[in-house]
């Protein structure tokens, strides 16, 4: 007949071995890559000559989760031309997301350094005074296009929701701080679908 002690140790044993499972089993159903879409308007200021044309756009983000509560990910998203400087901006942002996630959904913080480019079309227009010789229309407007980028800071929010097993509905909100020769400030949101795998 078995001891006190020895079913004692029988049934600890057994305890971590159950635990042990189960931890295995969490870390295998943990999803660790998510790859996702969204939209995003983006405010102005972060345009040259301190042009204030909100930007419209979307694109695409990338997100490896190293534990429950952070994660590494990267976002590129393009705002097509907007504004009578026919203003377009290209954005990349890369680095952590952090905070508490639940079976349903999830808050987090992010910081995330990047890149703003921004193209425009600056336009100036051709004045003679009266008796001048001009070899162009009077008033014909001349563009220039020109570039500019700048390295820029996204930080702020993000609100997840875990509906279906493997697909993530978010919501962003953050200024996304562009370096110019004093920090400019753009508020930007957005709101994505994800799958994750």
């Amino acid at each position: 007949m078995p001891s006190l002690k020895s079913t004692i140790k029988f049934f600890v044993f057994l305890l971590f071995t159950l635990i042990a499972h189960e931890f295995a089993m969490a870390q295998a159903e943990e999803q660790k890559i998510e790859v996702g879409a969204q939209f995003s308007v983006l405010g102005g200021g972060g345009a040259p000559f301190f042009n204030t044309t909100t930007g419209i756009g979307g694109g695409g983000r990338a997100t490896f989760n190293l534990t429950r509560h952070l994660a590494i990910e990267g976002e590129l998203n393009y705002f097509p031309s907007a504004g009578f400087d026919n203003v377009r901006r290209f954005q990349g942002q890369f680095g952590v997301k952090s905070g508490l996630r639940f079976n349903r959904f999830g808050v987090f913080g992010k910081a995330r350094p990047g890149f703003i480019n921004t193209k425009y079309d600056f336009r100036t227009f051709c004045y003679f005074p009266p008796g001048a010789v001009c070899i162009l229309p009077p008033c014909s407007p001349i563009a220039f296009t020109d570039s500019d980028i700048r390295a820029s800071l996204d930080v702020g929010g993000v609100v997840e929701f875990y509906s279906f097993k493997r697909v993530t509905v978010r919501f962003d909100v953050g200024d996304t701080i562009v370096n110019r020769s004093f920090a400019t400030h753009n508020f930007q949101l957005g709101a994505g679908i994800g799958y994750r795998f």
